[in-house]
């Protein structure tokens, strides 16, 4: 597992903070049309992400965090994460990932989740469950390919509560730097899963059956703390 840097979070952020907020309220008004991930939707999230992005860059916290991120070298991990804000039904932070490296299949269940590359380019995979049981396992899931992205600065991959809701990462330079915000309806966002291929569907041509495996499993067996 990637660490987790939280220093950074120090001197409270209060207008970053501020920002990010208004962003998930103003989504969650427009909830009910924005979920469904129509191309108006999507439209509309990543516009609004890309604001608060620049809106946030005027910052001073914000631009030493990504001063300090570019300065640094490429986490030895793979990658890692940097908290912005984590409230329970608002996460935000920068992910930063290192040359060719790859994040797993993950999902937010619940969750309307946008990234935004900052530096670098990317390609995110994204899956959703389809209905079908899996016999090998309860924590094994078929998957279903929804979308194929390779996104260059400036551009946005959203994942809905019900579209597209699993999806991995790959760094397809040296490294990249993503802005990362999940707005989470209900509150107390539900624990995530990592889903780890075991292979291709033998019935449908581009799914895949998964072995799905809850963050503090995975945490623990690692031996990784838990997090906030």
């Amino acid at each position: 597992m990637a660490t987790h840097d939280d220093t950074l979070q120090q001197p409270r952020l209060s207008k970053a903070q501020e920002r990010i907020e208004r962003y998930a309220f103003d989504l969650l008004r427009q909830w009910p049309t924005l979920s469904d991930g129509s191309a108006g939707s999507r439209r509309t999230v990543a516009e609004s992400v890309r604001e608060l992005r620049r809106y946030l860059a005027r910052t001073a916290v914000f631009r030493h965090l990504l001063k300090t991120l570019r300065a640094a070298p490429p986490p030895v991990e793979g990658w890692s994460w940097h908290t912005l804000l984590d409230d329970g039904q608002i996460t935000a932070g920068l992910l930063h990932m290192a040359g060719d490296a790859t994040m797993p299949y993950h999902d937010h269940p619940g969750a309307l989740d946008a990234l935004l590359v900052i530096d670098g380019e990317v390609e995110v995979r994204s899956y959703s469950p389809t209905e079908q049981v899996v016999a090998l396992s309860q924590r094994a899931a078929h998957l279903r390919p929804v979308d194929l992205q390779r996104l260059a600065e400036d551009q946005v991959s959203i994942a809905f509560p019900e579209q597209g809701n699993i999806h991995g990462l790959r760094c397809l330079g040296e490294r990249a730097i993503l802005f990362d915000v999940q707005v989470h309806p209900a509150g107390n966002a539900r624990e995530r899963r990592w889903y780890f291929p075991l292979g291709a569907s033998s019935q449908d041509p581009g799914h895949i059956i998964a072995a799905a495996v809850p963050e503090s499993l995975l945490r623990s067996a690692v031996g990784c703390p838990a997090t906030d």
